[in-house]
C-alpha cells in the first residue's frame, strides 16, 4: 500500500492527496509535525519538507512536483497535463510551491497557527500584513492568467486548477482567503472546492485551531 507522509495544512501535502484522490490512488496518510519531523521520516527525506510518498515498491518520492512527474509516467487516468500546456503547467506548478506558498501561506501559518502552541511567543502583525500584501498581488497574477478562460489552462481542469485549490483551501481555513472581487477566481474555487477528491480535505481539523464557520461553503 502506498503511504503519504503530510501535515493537515501544509498546500503541497493537500495538492497530491487530491491527485490521488482524483486519480483512484489507494493510499494510507502518517501525519508529521510541520516544524519538527521525526526521525523516521528525515531518513525518508533529509529535507523534512512535505510531502514524501512512500510508494508500494518502498521508494520514497520526494516533494509535491516530483510526485506529480512519478504519477504522471503511471498514465493513470484522468488527465490533467494539457500536452500542447505543458511547459506552461509546469511553470505555474512552480509557482504554487515556491512563490504562492513561501511568500503567502508559509507565513500566515506561521504567525496565526504555530506561534498558538510556542511558549512566549506572539504574532507578528508586520508579517501578516506583508503576507496580505503578497496575496493581494499574487491574486491580480492569476486573474491576468486566468482571463476569459474556465479555468487557468484555457478550458481545461490542469494540475495547476487543483493547486490553485488546495492552496486557498489552506487560507480558507485560517480566515486569510481574499479575492479582491475577482469574479472568476471565486468562481473556480468553488467550482475546485466542490469536486469529490476535496472531501476529506475539508474534513480535516487541527488540535486547538478550528476553521472558520463558513470553511464548509462551496458557494461565495
Amino acid at each position: 500500500m502506498n503511504k503519504l507522509f503530510h501535515y493537515f495544512l501544509c498546500p503541497s501535502s493537500r495538492f497530491i492527496r487530491i491527485i490521488l484522490n482524483e486519480k483512484k490512488v489507494d493510499f494510507n496518510l502518517f501525519i508529521e509535525d510541520f516544524s519538527n519531523p521525526s526521525e523516521d521520516y528525515l531518513f525518508k527525506n533529509p529535507g523534512g519538507f512535505f510531502p514524501t510518498l512512500n510508494t508500494s515498491s518502498n521508494e520514497n518520492i520526494v516533494g509535491s512536483l516530483v510526485i506529480v512527474e512519478y504519477l504522471q509516467n503511471l498514465m493513470l487516468p484522468p488527465k490533467f497535463m494539457i500536452k500542447e500546456n505543458e511547459n506552461e503547467i509546469r511553470r505555474l506548478l512552480f509557482w504554487f510551491e515556491t512563490n504562492f506558498k513561501n511568500e503567502v501561506i508559509i507565513p500566515l501559518l506561521k504567525e496565526k497557527v504555530f506561534k498558538r502552541f510556542e511558549k512566549n511567543s506572539v504574532p507578528s502583525s508586520f508579517v501578516i500584513r506583508t503576507a496580505r500584501s503578497n496575496l493581494k498581488y499574487h491574486m491580480q497574477y492569476f486573474n491576468y492568467l486566468i482571463k476569459e478562460n474556465d479555468f487557468f489552462i484555457d478550458d481545461n481542469l490542469s494540475y495547476v486548477d487543483l493547486y490553485y485549490g488546495a492552496s486557498l483551501t489552506v487560507l480558507d481555513y485560517i480566515d486569510e482567503l481574499n479575492f479582491f472581487d475577482y469574479e472568476k477566481l471565486k468562481n473556480l474555487y468553488s467550482i475546485i472546492k466542490s469536486r469529490p477528491s476535496f472531501k476529506k480535505i475539508l474534513a480535516d481539523r487541527i488540535v486547538g485551531v478550528n476553521p472558520h464557520s463558513n470553511y464548509l461553503k462551496l458557494d461565495y
